[in-house]
């Protein structure tokens, strides 16, 4: 306005739209006076240049604003931002005890949520409304909050829900928890500093059903950011869900993103603490697994675990697997001495190796375990052995038994093979233990086991292996003289 020759400006700030220039007054009383209002009656007004100065103009406005200030126009300070919020709360409700809303209204509260730079005035007057309120415009919030801005303002006023009323911030996030909020509250864990704040989120996100974390963890699993990542590793680790443990098995085959190796060590370590409750399903799945190094994984938790549902897995891998059949053939040992697998044709617990025995064809199973019975190593070859007296009869495998009695260096495998001979081809055994108990170098625990299964055969059988040891050492005896007596001949022509 214009008076004594002078322009008084009572707008904090002009701009301009449309032809028009919209203010902001900086005194409201003073405006009202001036324009002859009534306090709570609509006031934005209109100011057209004329000749080059302004000229006041009163418009009619939709809604009752409260008389704190005028708000027009596209872009406002953060003040005049938050007295819009607040008066379109106001109107927001239309039935509080049917929770009916505005729809208008509700879509302009959506549209200013949205508005950069300007979330934490909004959180701020979400948290003076109702509950359902709250909840709906939180998640609304959450679920479109992707500027690293956005997530900042949402950390900290979550922060101050907590600092003003844990139990109640509780109950309001726990509502608001679903598949499409939680990559923010995700983000909020990753970025605070405060310990506490993210461990009560944690506690919120795992209160989640399982099937609304799988596509946010999926999401961070693969975002490449590590705090991300990390944080959707140890939420699998605690959750436990199997839909979670094979999806970070997956991640596990081929991480990806910087620190690949603390990643790989999480990654484990989250599958072997969720895996101890995992069913045997899960197990023998990744005992199948395409990856060594998953399956690698599934065989420490099997050897900790003793699940007999996986035995058929783990002679499948003794059988074809190059890369992991050392650490299976090791297991199905402990799995031997705890009595959950044994290799008596008749007894239960060979039900599963007799299976995928059986399932194969027998050429291509006698050519696999005559090479496993040459394996480097040890725990391989034993378990090679124990396997033959499941196979179908073969005298080339019951040669190779022969052989691994006289000549291998593992006791332990010496003594599968008697075994397997003794149940298989007793004449074999007959003439294996007479080239035990006539060699110079055999083993202690070897001579022992042979002892013990010449006291189960027939006295004639008994008589021809103790006729067969003395004869052989008669002639190395003899062929010992004979050498003897040849190399030292030029003694006796002197």
């Amino acid at each position: 306005m214009r008076r004594g020759g002078r322009f008084i400006c009572l707008a904090k700030h002009f701009w301009y739209n449309d032809g028009e220039i919209h203010f902001v007054l900086l005194s409201y009383r003073f405006g009202l006076a001036m324009l002859g209002q009534q306090e709570g009656q609509p006031y934005p007004f209109l100011v057209h240049w004329c000749q080059g100065w302004p000229k006041w103009h009163k418009l009619s406005c939709l809604g009752q604003y409260q008389p704190r200030g005028v708000i027009v126009g596209m872009r406002m300070d953060n003040e005049t931002y938050r007295l819009k919020v607040e008066n379109l709360f106001d109107m927001l409700v239309l039935s509080e005890k049917e929770n009916v809303w505005r729809p208008d209204v509700q879509s302009s509260l959506e549209e200013l949520a949205l508005s950069p730079r300007k979330g934490r005035y909004f959180l701020r007057v979400v948290s003076m409304q109702p509950q359902p309120v709250q909840v709906h415009f939180y998640s609304y919030y959450m679920t479109r909050a992707h500027r690293q801005d956005s997530i900042q303002d949402l950390e900290r006023h979550i922060r101050h829900m907590f600092y003003e009323e844990r139990e109640e911030a509780k109950a309001i996030l726990s509502q608001a928890v679903s598949a499409s909020t939680l990559p923010a509250l995700f983000r909020v864990i990753a970025i605070t500093d405060e310990g506490w704040l993210a461990g009560e989120l944690i506690r919120i996100v795992l209160s989640a059903p399982p099937e609304e974390l799988v596509e946010p963890i999926r999401r961070s699993l693969w975002s490449e950011d590590y705090l991300l990542q990390c944080l959707a590793i140890y939420l699998v680790g605690k959750s436990q869900d199997e839909r979670l443990l094979d999806l970070l098995a997956r991640f596990y085959r081929k991480p990806q993103g910087d620190k690949l190796d603390r990643l790989e060590k999480k990654a484990y370590d989250a599958l072997m603490e969720g895996g101890q409750q995992a069913s045997p399903k899960l197990i023998s799945a990744w005992l199948k697994d395409k990856n060594s190094r998953v399956r690698d994984l599934a065989l420490t938790l099997t050897a900790e675990r003793l699940m007999p549902e996986v035995i058929s897995d783990l002679v499948g891998l003794v059988l074809v697997d190059a890369k992991t059949r050392t650490r299976a053939a090791a297991v199905l040992l402990s799995y031997e001495q705890a009595g959950i697998v044994g290799w008596d044709p008749g007894a239960e617990n060979s039900v599963e190796v007799r299976k995928i025995i059986s399932a194969a064809k027998s050429g291509p199973l006698i050519a696999t375990l005559r090479n496993l019975l040459r394996n480097e190593s040890p725990l391989v070859r034993e378990v090679a052995a124990k396997l033959v007296r499941l196979a179908p009869v073969s005298d080339e495998l019951t040669s190779q038994m022969r052989r691994l009695v006289t000549e291998d260096k593992a006791s332990a495998v010496q003594i599968a093979a008697m075994h397997t001979l003794h149940a298989l081809d007793r004449s074999k055994l007959m003439t294996a233990l007479m080239e035990l108990f006539s060699a110079d170098s055999a083993g202690r625990e070897a001579l022992e086991a042979g002892e013990s299964l010449m006291e189960t055969l027939t006295p004639e059988e008994t008589r021809l292996i103790t006729e067969g040891i003395r004869a052989r050492l008669k002639r190395r005896e003899a062929a010992l003289d004979r050498f003897v007596a040849s190399v030292e001949w030029w003694r006796h022509d002197t």
